[in-house]
């Protein structure tokens, strides 16, 4: 399901060139067997908020599977752990950074511990500080563990052994870990009037339900299986290194997305310049979901066996720059002479955002959401003001 206001893409990815030595976060782990932990976590726009200790200290994490092990700069003061190096990192929008790496000596989440896990060290500390947190656990220190989602309880399973949980072979597919730090990635089949099968990263960091990588559109598009809804140059969304540089972006809707035998109907789609497709945490709002990292498993229990997410679209995007509001992207091309990418956004209705916490952008306010139609109020790049009306017209 796409989300017409700012969206926030948290995945991290190592990136090398092939002349460099591959250096992998999957080290370290935990000596225990047969754990089994429940963790409360916090939802927070779709962020998975949970509580781990570190030397006797409770900090707050985002569990996010498309990403590494993270901690802010402040934690990282606090704890003055051994640094072994700076490695590349590529962000959800491709834009690479290096980072430092540190040895976490000991994290514990639940009643599990895991011991002496690479972690990388954020050098922006703007997403972090806006929900409250002190960095991500991610796939690389869960890589041997069982990990099952459940959004009704909010509640994380944490287990080795699969004996332990309620788990249902004919709703579950092979999971494929990447060797640097094991992003968990699954093949789900996407049908139109053609038919094909994409590999999505699961990815609890990234809002939303569907991104599609523009390599796998270039790709998929010749199959005939995504129905064009709108085309437009936009600009990039905020990830952990920065905002996307400005790309054409697609707005699709794929008939039937099947995912261990659930059917989802109408699935909206924005093409991403990532190179890896995703499937987001939106997906937790329809099943519980297991990560069988240990075993290499993927598992998806339904509440319903079939989906159907048709909606309708506004026009334009909402994103963010320069901690103000303002147009992302104009879908519409009738709209063009009207609104430019780029507009600031100074009122929706007579909620004024002129002056707005960019922090709320984020973890708060929704600035479209549960509407059909708004009056918006814009300020273009000569500061002229202007009123236009809107509604949910793409579908």
């Amino acid at each position: 399901m796409i989300k017409t206001y700012f969206l926030l893409l948290f995945s991290l990815i190592v990136s090398y060139s092939y002349s460099q030595e591959i250096f992998t976060l999957n080290q370290g782990g935990t000596d225990q067997k047969a754990y089994f932990s429940e963790v409360n976590y916090e939802s927070v726009r779709d962020k998975i908020i949970v509580k781990a200790i570190i030397n006797g200290k409770n900090y707050r994490f985002i569990v996010d599977t498309g990403a590494p092990n993270m901690i802010t700069k402040k934690v990282f003061e606090a704890l003055n752990p051994t640094i072994l190096k700076k490695i590349p990192i590529a962000d959800a929008n491709n834009k690479t950074d290096s980072l430092t790496v540190v040895l976490l000596s000991e994290i514990k989440l639940g009643n599990v511990t895991f011991n002496n896990i690479p972690t990388l060290v954020a050098e922006d500390t703007f997403i972090f500080d806006c929900h409250e947190v002190d960095g991500f656990i991610g796939s690389n220190m869960l890589r041997n563990t069982i990990v099952r989602f459940s959004s009704k309880d909010h509640k994380i399973i944490l287990t080795d052994e699969t004996i332990q949980l309620p788990l249902n072979k004919n709703q579950r597919s092979d999971l494929i870990l990447t060797p640097a730090q094991s992003s968990p990635f699954l093949t789900t089949t996407v049908k139109g009037k053609g038919k094909g099968k994409i590999e999505l990263l699961f990815d609890t960091g990234m809002e939303g339900m569907f991104d599609l990588a523009l390599k796998h559109y270039a790709i998929l598009e010749k199959e005939n299986i995504f129905d064009e809804l709108a085309k437009s140059n936009g600009q990039g969304l905020l990830g952990l290194n920065g905002l996307g540089n400005d790309t054409i972006q697609h707005l699709l809707r794929v008939p039937e997305l099947t995912i261990n035998g659930t059917l989802f109907k109408n699935v909206s789609i924005q093409t991403t310049p990532n190179l890896n497709s995703r499937i987001g945490a939106n997906l937790l709002k329809y099943g519980i979901v297991t990560v069988d990292y240990k075993n290499k498993k993927f598992y998806f229990e339904p509440f319903d066996t079939t989906v159907d997410l048709l909606e309708k679209h506004f026009p334009i995007t909402i994103s963010i720059k320069k901690n103000k509001a303002v147009i992302g992207t104009v879908w519409d091309e009738k709209l063009k002479d009207e609104i430019s990418q780029g507009d600031e956004l100074l009122a929706v209705d007579d909620m004024n955002y002129e002056d707005i916490n960019p922090c709320d952008l984020i973890t708060k306010t929704k600035i479209l959401e549960g509407k059909t139609q708004v009056t918006l109020t814009l300020k273009n790049s000569k500061g002229l003001l202007k009123k236009i009306f809107i509604s949910k017209s793409i579908q």
